[in-house]
């Protein structure tokens, strides 16, 4: 047990340091969106394309209704639209 508490201890140091590190690197620059990508990693803001299990296997069974059926664009469909 007491391996396990020095890990736990240690990992926390790490990631106190490294969270010291961003925030000193991130004072350093003028990138808005930058800012405020750290800042919401920084305080536990969930990202927009973070899901939970949960949340992600109702999004893969949505897409797979919508292949099923028909509904989406091509790799071609997208080059073409694109001038890839």
């Amino acid at each position: 047990m007491a391996t396990t508490i020095r890990t736990n201890s240690s990992v926390d140091d790490n990631l106190a340091a490294l969270r010291q590190r961003v925030s000193l690197l991130a004072t350093q620059s003028d990138d808005e969106a930058l800012l405020a990508d750290v800042v919401a990693m920084l305080s536990g803001i969930k990202m927009p394309c973070e899901y939970s299990k949960e949340e992600f296997a109702t999004v893969l069974r949505e897409a797979d209704e919508d292949y099923k059926a028909g509904r989406f664009v091509s790799q071609d469909e997208l080059k073409a639209r694109y001038g890839i």
